[in-house]
């Protein structure tokens, strides 16, 4: 008999997590963009996460960091800048649970919305879809340099805090 999926515990970050953060969002770009960007690119962005800045986003007052986890293990996060109105980070990797990016963004919003009544963010390609379907409309798109000179595309989205 199949048991049904675990339900995730979103909790705010501790500098513990930093490890698994780092491999969520690896195993998250290279799985889940790979139909939107080149190999190349998505090995550059995979590698480009920084553990000390993570780190320290997690301890600045700043900055809100929140991890979903299952059976004590790390399987998605999202990190966003509450005054300045941005999301920074959303990812979760593959797996069996399903809606973990979904549930995050719900969790992450309203810190954001405490402080401001838009929020924003750079949207890859292959999550554009995932952020109209939860009431973002995309400004357009950009070209960026990657750390190692890579031209690579996003999207710019925005969303209004509700009966803002």
């Amino acid at each position: 008999m199949d048991r049904p999926p675990a339900t995730p515990k979103i909790r705010a970050a501790v500098s513990g997590d930093v490890t698994a953060i780092l491999q969520v969002r690896r195993q998250a770009i290279l799985v889940r963009a790979g139909s939107h960007y080149d190999p190349v690119i998505l090995n550059d962005w995979a590698d480009a996460a920084n553990a000390g800045r993570i780190a320290r986003r997690i301890a600045d007052p700043d900055f809100r960091t929140l991890v979903a986890e299952v059976g004590g293990e790390i399987i998605g996060f999202a990190m966003a800048a509450p005054s300045k109105g941005e999301l920074l980070a959303l990812y979760a990797r593959p797996n069996q649970i399903g809606h973990i990016g979904r549930d995050l963004l719900a969790a992450i919003e309203p810190l954001v919305f405490q402080t401001t009544a838009l929020l924003v963010c750079e949207a890859s390609l292959n999550a554009e879809g995932f952020y109209k379907a939860n009431g973002y409309t995309a400004e357009g798109a950009r070209d960026f340099l990657t750390s190692s000179g890579l031209k690579s595309r996003v999207v710019r989205m925005k969303k209004q805090r509700p009966n803002a």
